[in-house]
């Protein structure tokens, strides 16, 4: 039902319009003061058709009584305003050379214009680029000369049926306002661009053929409210359609299906609204039905009343015993059916919509559904397609959806304003907890005394636009908060916009706003937002808030900035979030990068800001935060968030005895629901699978089980993993039989010893050359440069490893991650990208071991710093070189980028094979979903292609690795340095809080191998920038600092992520040429030690 304050306040915006734009002699498209001419009242979503069948089915498209206006329209964009064409509107006036457009679309991306990107400047008063006339923002003045206006016509039939009904029109979304005309009559104005508008045509129509026409301008003084963090671009964004109704009508309806005080039963009330258009009273009988999944009548009632001329209002109640309840893991959906009869009880029309049973509040500082204190598993979500820009569609949204579902997100924040009806539609059925935001955006006005929401003159604005909001969503279950808004200052406009959603609410949902913080430091935070949502907050930050509860939770409407390559530290974010109650989740920015397609002579890529058009205003990459690429395909961040926002927790109590402990973090559901799984695997290969008992586990319950580990005996070298896993014991929602829900990977403490060692080989001789030294036998060759100290060459049994030139050399450096280039990384550690292009050759030795080897040292110091590096190599007589880094680095110097060796290894080896972490690519905070594993891949398939290249590819506690060609011909690296890993030290339930290092002491290095180098990611663009190279690039590293994953203008990765300078550093790995190899023999020889004696033979 329509609340009073709503309704008076449609009222007032009926009137104010005229007498400001006689008293200011303002054009609508810029005065704050007229946002609607004509346009109808919100109400929620749904069609009219003729009888219960149709309306159950409710297909829009089959209702006799909707015209879709979608397809074709012609279309002319004028510069400005002013010089749009004269009577276009008019049906005489010829349209026959116009160019054709696709409605919906936007006219920037089908060819007419450039798509602008920037972030929170106002593109059309852009001081750095003179885009316009404009110096700055001067709300609500826009552009005069450079405001193009698109001007739209189509011809349509009036289907005959419709005779003595009445018409409307429906623009789902026009950016950013709009005149429309009707046979050349103006019919009204709307701005606010996200939401629809609506027009009764009625009394402009003709039978038969008819003529439809809208001017749209690309700025308004309502795009002062839209300066959202997206593309700006323009035109009819939504579908157009007609629809009629008869003239008496339902108008709109109002559900409130909630649960009662024990969350047990189920309580309707229904608003219904009529609309009575003639002159008469009018006698009728409505009925509703409230239906189940399978069609049964749950609720049913009819009442006879009688309409006056004008509006009619009728509530219905009733109590729904032991209901179904919709939430994010049941969503359970009931049809509600309302059929308005006439006296004799012959339908007029029927209507139905899917309605869910639950209750939202907050209570004890917690954030509760259905009575139950939730973690909110969210992301940010823009309307974005690659090809068509801001219209997405079903096929599109579906898949976003099952992509959310699949990795364990339960909740998406509408960043920045409403989406298209369908969304919400589809978000009940699919079960994701919505947070449904205002399209309000004032961020280039700021905060401060010019910020919009403190300016009393736009009050009105911002109300309409959240209480549109309010009344076309609120039927949907799973819009479970209100969001007035973002990064528009506080005010007075947001007061009272947060008292008019609870006034016009009857459900009471929670309402937000990330902009009421007075102070964070001392968690002061102004009244008008019933949760805290603060944005990037850093793990230590939620700690300490955690630690300081108040009486709202906290939720970060924005976190974990995913910008490229990026995402660290997301399961440091979810430690911390699920110790404290009043933590309650967040949604990462973002879902999905925010990239446009472009072709262009160097092919097809993903284009972003600055791409289209030079010396438009431009914020360039800033567009691409997503966990999925624009084209929807996944990157490896995604499979982070979904290990972090696992339901299941598996911690290790003690894995001697193989107790484990399963806790259920679902909300509704008991684990007994899923199948449950372990595996040992040694070397990558399953030795033991156990079937676990049916988990009769309670929601926020655990268990400790017991996994038998019997029968395992050690093999030397050989490591074994212990896998449990949780699947869907049959289709659950979008997820299929046996669908991944939960797993977790543990070291078992099972070890012994390698203690053979790898062939010693025939004695080596040492040739000291002018400029290189040789060292070899009838068998091997390995070649230094003396003035470098770098091996050049290393061959065995007629075989060359390496690429000329391409044995191993220091690595400082990596190409900038967008993170990087937001904390200055670039600029802080350039010294160590001088160190890694070049080092200075303090001394250069070698000597002949007593056992026969080679040593080989070269000392260096490292230009612009004070660090000192040795590499030491030992070199056996099979070929086999051991070689050892040392850093010692001053106190000035900053932290590495890197810490490694890079060689070059022949195109042909491009095979590759490593056992560490995986499949996916990995780094030191973005690993703990990639398990450690035996993985082959191609090294094509190691590069990520990030729409902005950057570093990508790597991989994380390996193990060993090698590069092979066909034949099994390549080298072999082994890791040799024995290092603490402590990012797997997982912590131990019961009473005395200890820890048991589940990974402890491991040799591993960091790895990647690619047909590139690292400085064919580093200034360029795009994609098709990336040219690859006729070798392959293996790097061998201690590590690289995390990515980060924070914010992109400032943070740093956590300080335990980094490598720090404090003190000395040493790493080693083990080239072994190897000939024919396959798996088993890369692993057995993976197992063996250096050779220490000449004699010790394998």
């Amino acid at each position: 039902m329509m609340k009073p304050i709503f309704s008076a306040l449609l009222c007032a915006l009926a009137c104010v319009p005229f007498y400001g734009l006689r008293a200011q002699q303002k054009p609508n498209w810029e005065n704050e003061k007229v946002f609607a001419v004509n346009k109808e009242a919100p109400h929620a979503t749904f069609m009219s058709f003729p009888d219960r069948k149709g309306a159950l089915a409710n297909d829009f498209a089959k209702s006799p009584y909707y015209l879709s206006l979608d397809g074709v329209w012609k279309f002319r964009k004028a510069k400005n305003p002013s010089s749009a064409p004269a009577g276009f509107e008019k049906p005489e006036f010829s349209v026959s050379d116009w160019a054709d457009i696709k409605v919906p679309g936007n006219w920037e991306v089908e060819g007419f214009g450039v798509p602008i990107y920037v972030n929170h400047p106002y593109e059309f008063a852009d001081r750095r680029t003179k885009l316009t006339e404009m110096d700055g923002p001067e709300p609500p003045r826009v552009p005069h000369d450079f405001n193009p206006v698109g001007c739209y016509r189509r011809d349509f039939t009036l289907p005959e049926k419709w005779s003595g009904r009445k018409v409307f029109a429906h623009f789902g979304a026009v950016n950013s306002g709009f005149y429309l005309y009707v046979n050349g009559q103006e019919v009204g104005y709307s701005q606010g661009s996200k939401l629809p508008a609506e027009f009764d045509i009625t009394k402009f129509l003709k039978p038969g053929k008819n003529t439809m026409a809208a001017k749209i301008y690309r700025w308004t003084d309502g795009s002062y409210l839209e300066c959202q963090d997206f593309w700006r671009i323009s035109g009819i964004e939504r579908s157009v359609f007609l629809y009629s109704q008869p003239q008496l009508r339902v108008r709109d309806f109002g559900v409130k299906s909630v649960l009662d005080a024990a969350y047990t039963d189920g309580l309707l009330t229904l608003n219904v609204e009529l609309v009575n258009h003639t002159a008469k009273k009018q006698n009728f009988r409505i009925t509703y039905e409230l239906l189940d999944e399978n069609g049964g009548t749950v609720k049913a009632e009819e009442r006879k009343a009688t309409a006056n001329p004008g509006a009619t209002k009728l509530e219905f109640s009733a109590e729904v015993e032991k209901v179904k309840q919709w939430n994010t893991e049941q969503p359970n959906l009931y049809t509600l059916l309302v059929t308005l009869k006439d006296k004799k009880g012959k339908t007029i029309e029927s209507l139905s919509d899917k309605i869910g049973f639950r209750s939202v509040e907050i209570k004890r500082g917690q954030l509760l559904v259905n009575g139950v204190a939730v973690l909110l598993k969210g992301a940010n979500l823009h309307e974005h397609d690659p090809e068509t820009g801001h219209v997405v569609s079903e096929e599109t949204m579906r898949e976003d959806l099952r992509l959310m579902k699949t990795h364990n997100l339960n909740a998406v924040r509408l960043s920045h304003y409403p989406q298209p009806e369908l969304w919400y539609e589809l978000c009940d059925e699919y079960g994701i907890y919505v947070v449904d935001e205002a399209n309000i955006e004032s961020h280039g006005m700021y905060y401060g005394e010019k910020s919009l929401g403190k300016k009393e003159s736009w009050k009105e604005a911002h109300i309409d636009r959240m209480l549109r909001m309010v009344e076309r969503d609120k039927n949907h279950p799973s819009v479970i908060i209100w969001s007035l808004g973002n990064e528009a200052g506080n005010g007075v406009n947001f007061y009272e916009g947060y008292k008019a959603i609870k006034a016009a609410d009857a459900t009471g949902r929670p309402v937000q706003y990330e902009r009421v913080h007075l102070n964070h430091h001392i968690f002061v935070f102004d009244w008008n937002s019933d949760i805290i949502v603060p944005q990037y907050p850093g793990p230590d930050y939620l700690e300490w808030y955690g630690q300081h509860k108040t009486d709202r939770p906290y939720i970060a409407s924005e976190y974990a900035h995913s910008m490229g390559n990026s995402t660290g530290n997301f399961q440091d974010y979810w430690d911390v979030i699920e110790r404290y109650p009043n933590l309650q989740g967040g949604f990462i920015w973002d879902w999905v990068d925010q990239a446009l397609w472009k072709t262009d002579k160097r092919g097809r890529y993903l284009a972003y800001g600055g791409d289209f058009g030079e010396n438009m205003p431009s914020d360039g990459n800033f567009v691409l935060n997503g966990v999925i690429n624009a084209d929807r395909s996944i990157q490896p961040a995604l499979h982070e968030v979904k290990k972090a926002y696992e339901y299941i927790n598996f911690k290790s109590t003690d894995l001697r005895y193989g107790y484990v402990q399963v806790e259920n973090i679902y909300d509704f559901v008991n684990l007994k629901e899923f199948d449950f799984k372990a595996f040992v695997k040694a070397d990558g290969k399953v030795i033991k699978t156990i079937d676990l008992p049916e988990l009769d586990i309670e929601p926020h319950m655990g268990k400790a089980v017991r996994v038998d580990l019997k029968g395992i005996t050690p093999e030397p070298g050989t490591e074994y993993f212990l896998t449990l896993e949780a699947r869907t014991k049959k289709p659950w929602n979008v997820l299929p039989k046996g669908h991944l829900l939960a797993h977790e990977q543990m070291k078992l403490p099972l070890e012994k010893k390698a203690t053979a060692q790898l062939p010693a080989g025939n004695a080596l001789k040492v040739k000291d050359g002018k400029k290189e030294l040789t060292i070899g036998n009838a068998e091997t060759k390995v070649v230094f440069d003396k003035q470098t100290g770098q091996m050049l060459a290393l061959s065995a049994k007629g075989v060359e490893y390496l690429e000329k030139n391409g044995g191993p050399t220091p690595d400082f450096w990596r190409a900038p991650v967008d993170n990087d280039f937001g904390n200055h990384m670039a600029k802080k550690a350039a010294r160590w990208k001088k160190a890694t292009e070049a080092q200075t050759l303090e001394s250069f030795a070698s000597k002949t071991l007593d056992n026969g080897q080679v040593e080989v040292t070269a000392e260096y110091s490292l230009p612009e710093t004070q660090a000192r590096l040795r590499v030491r190599y030992t070199v056996a007589g099979t070929g086999a070189v051991k070689v050892e880094n040392t850093l010692t680095a001053g106190e000035a110097d900053p932290d590495m980028p890197r810490f490694g060796m890079s060689l070059r290894v022949p195109a042909q080896y491009d095979n590759i094979t490593y056992f560490g972490r995986g499949p996916w690519e990995n780094y030191r905070d973005r690993n703990v979903a990639a398990f450690v594993d035996l993985f082959e891949k191609k090294a094509e398939d190691f590069y990520e292609a990030y729409a902005r290249p950057q570093e990508n590819g790597y991989r994380t506690a390996v193990r060993w690795t090698a590069a092979l060609n066909a034949k099994g011909d390549g080298l072999l690296a082994i890791a040799t340095s024995e290092r603490t890993n402590r990012r797997n030290i997982i912590r131990m339930t019961g009473d005395n809080e200890a820890y048991w290092p589940v990974y402890g002491k491991e040799k591993y290095l960091g790895m990647t191998a690619m047909p590139y180098l690292s400085e064919d990611f580093e200034g360029k663009k795009h994609t098709v920038d990336v040219k690859k190279r006729p070798f392959v690039r293996l790097n061998l590293d201690y590590g690289q600092r995390g990515v980060g994953g924070t914010d992109s203008w400032w943070a740093e990765p956590m300080r335990k992520y980094q490598i720090k300078n404090n003190r000395k550093l040493s790493y080693g790995f083990i080239l072994v040429p190897m000939k024919g190899a396959d798996r088993k023999s890369l692993l057995k020889t993976s197992k063996l030690l250096w050779p220490e004696q000449a004699d010790t033979a394998l």
